[in-house]
């Protein structure tokens, strides 16, 4: 069922569209059971190039959890609203979803917000993807967090990830309650976890109070910072500067950031202790593989994994579905905003 309606202004019938809908299925002619938006889905696009990716994978959620999905297009200069629905049965039950497509490369923030605010359906979670360039110089990303409970971004593969992620740090400290999700952090978990392999070993676990160094190769610099930050926060060290960290017994230890490589990819972590050294590298034959080697007094044979392979579509809905703000992250985001000064 699709509708387009001309005029933004005439907010009144989208809104009669959308109760027309849910009048339907629980009288029982869409079905029994029917179970509509539990969730309010706001996608921020505005460019032409990544729309397609974005509003693929927004419907993929859609299509999965009852909610209402509110595209705000900044890619699109035409007028209007489109309106869709749509019905299925799940498990006895009819699930119903909604969609709103607004075109609002011509309106300004205020009216893009209030438009929202509008939209969205009451006593449910409100959460924003933002795709968009822009974060909090962006009058229209303050006024739509403002709605939400949860944030979505994706800091990495952008020429301004530094900047990008030193707003995120006070986007933090502005909108605690908030639940604030980056893409870029997120996809870092089958290194966090490979990391962590190399100190299983009891034997190998007091290296990690004697580590000397630190060095990543990643695509983008938000993947090498948060990485890092990550790593640094577990095991409580202070950032002395941009490239240091700052053990708890007064040790400094050189952290150094090489960007190589395709975007929103990590390539390798390095970690030097006083006598070995831990490299965690993807393989040069095989990308989908990692291999884990530690040189020096603790020597061990080299052993290969596959890399965890975590598909966007997947983080963006665990981030979705949280519930709350990741404190590990957040941490993590704080420590980044130390590194950057």
């Amino acid at each position: 069922m699709s509708v387009h309606i001309d005029s933004i202004a005439d907010i009144s019938r989208v809104l009669a569209q959308l109760r027309r809908t849910r009048t339907v299925a629980s009288e029982g002619e869409i079905g029994s059971g029917a179970r509509v938006a539990t969730l309010n889905f706001i996608v921020f696009v505005d460019d032409p190039e990544h729309r397609p990716w974005v509003l693929e994978r927004a419907q993929r959620i859609a299509d999965k959890h009852p909610s209402r999905l509110i595209v705000l297009d900044g890619t699109s200069s035409g007028s209007g609203v489109d309106v869709s629905t749509s019905a299925r049965q799940t498990a006895g039950a009819t699930v119903i979803n909604e969609r709103v497509d607004v075109a609002v490369e011509n309106l300004d923030h205020a009216s893009i917000r209030s438009l929202t605010q509008e939209l969205t359906a009451p006593d449910v979670p409100t959460v924003l993807w933002w795709s968009g360039a822009r974060l909090l110089q962006s009058r229209t990303f303050k006024g739509l967090a403002e709605l939400a409970s949860g944030v979505l971004v994706d800091s990495s593969g952008k020429a301004r990830d530094e900047e990008t992620i030193r707003e995120l740090g006070e986007f933090v400290a502005r909108f605690p309650n908030v639940a604030l999700s980056d893409l870029a952090f997120m996809r870092l978990l089958p290194w966090q976890d490979m990391i962590a392999q190399f100190f299983d070993d009891p034997a190998l676990r007091e290296s990690l109070f004697s580590l000397t160094s630190l060095r990543i190769e990643s695509g983008s610099e938000a993947e090498a910072l948060y990485l890092g930050a990550w790593l640094g926060s577990r095991l409580s060290w202070e950032v002395a500067d941009r490239d240091t960290f700052r053990t708890r017994d007064g040790r400094l230890i050189p952290f150094e950031k090489i960007q190589k490589g395709d975007q929103r990819r990590v390539l390798s972590v390095a970690l030097t202790s006083t006598d070995s050294r831990y490299l965690a590298a993807l393989s040069e034959c095989d990308p989908g593989v990692a291999c884990l080697s530690v040189t020096g007094a603790r020597a061990k044979p080299t052993w290969c994994m596959p890399l965890q392979s975590i598909d966007n579509t997947s983080l963006i809905e665990r981030a979705i579905l949280q519930g709350g703000a990741d404190r590990i992250f957040e941490t993590s985001l704080l420590t980044v905003r130390d590194l950057l000064g």
